[in-house]
């Protein structure tokens, strides 16, 4: 009897200890040209196993009249994913990250916020 206890405890906790620690991989969006809520070139998906997930990277030219215009979104999965911004002569990017919720990276960004004109 007792190595039945033992067997049905070890049966009741096995699980809990091989799982301890996995994350749930994040689904994310893939799209090399994300304008106005429509993936126009490079549309796809990709998976984020354990890194910090899905990337929404937002691209802006230098007009000398208007300022800073959003041009399109870059979306993809990326490892070292982190928030950022770059900014070289009349170009900038400025990236952000997220996970734990699948295709988190759509919702992100300059690209929603548009309008017509």
């Amino acid at each position: 009897m007792d190595k039945f206890l033992l067997l049905l405890l070890l049966l009741g906790v096995f699980p809990f200890v091989l799982f301890q620690g996995v994350v749930p991989a994040t689904l994310c969006k893939v799209c090399t040209i994300f304008k106005k809520g429509i993936c126009l070139h490079g549309e796809g998906n990709c998976t984020a196993e354990e890194g910090p997930g899905c990337r929404t990277s937002d691209m802006f030219f230098f007009n000398v009249k208007d300022g800073w215009l959003y041009n399109h979104t870059q979306l993809d999965c990326y490892d070292k994913c982190r928030a950022w911004n770059l900014l070289r002569g009349h170009f900038k990017v400025s990236s952000f990250c997220c996970k734990g919720r699948d295709f988190c990276n759509m919702y992100r960004g300059r690209s929603l916020h548009w309008k017509n004109h």
